[in-house]
């Protein structure tokens, strides 16, 4: 119930691509605007650091890496620190690629943090509208050049566990705030970020997709 849900802010996510000034119910046209501007890019490429902090804990586990979205294939999630492991986080899959370049595809049960998180990354930044204002009471801040979205939902089942979700950027979504019923808050805040027309033929292996051929 709890994995199913949190894949449901997937959609949910696609939150990014809503804008207006002052604090106000999202309106179609602002959606549509910061949909366009983040969902313009076919590939991005971001640092990210993470940080979550559990309500029984008190230091929070933290990590970071780099990200690589690409519209196609889905999401590179490459942890460099506190332990080197790259994650494939595909729409229905998930691998983790070895040093050795090995694959091995995981089960979504096994890892049950990465497969939500790769449902709300691919909606972030694919801008992807469709179910946000079905699930959510969508507030709205600042403009295209630098916007605020919070999130509450509306459905009761979700609101058993996620008790909002905030989302900020420009050109580019910035950081992402996920706050559980239960105390817990995971926060990402990306740097860096820079767009690219395709993936480079190193993230194409790493996709297990095979890199064009190169003309003689």
């Amino acid at each position: 119930m709890r994995r199913l849900s949190l894949a449901r802010i997937a959609g949910v996510a696609a939150a990014c691509c809503a804008a207006a000034c002052g604090a106000r119910a999202a309106e179609p046209d602002a959606l549509a605007q910061i949909g366009a501007q983040v969902g313009s890019h076919a590939v991005v490429r971001a640092e990210f650091t993470q940080s979550r902090q559990m309500a029984v804990m008190k230091r929070p586990l933290t990590s970071s890496g780099r990200l690589v979205y690409a519209r196609r294939l889905g999401v590179l999630w490459l942890i460099e620190q506190p332990l080197r492991a790259t994650y494939v986080l595909g729409e229905d899959r998930i691998a983790e690629v070895g040093a050795d370049g090995v694959r091995r595809e995981r089960a979504l049960r096994e890892v049950p943090g990465l497969a939500p998180l790769g449902r709300v990354l691919r909606a972030l930044f694919g801008a992807d509208t469709a179910v946000l204002k079905e699930h959510f009471e969508v507030t709205l801040r600042g403009d295209a050049a630098a916007w605020e979205l919070d999130l509450r939902p509306r459905e009761a089942q979700l609101a058993q566990f996620l008790a909002g979700v905030q989302v900020s950027g420009g050109r580019f979504v910035e950081a992402i705030r996920m706050s559980e019923a239960g105390g817990d808050v995971t926060q990402i805040r990306f740097r860096n970020s820079r767009s690219a027309s395709a993936p480079s033929d190193e993230e194409l292996r790493l996709f297990g997709e095979a890199a064009p051929a190169t003309r003689p």
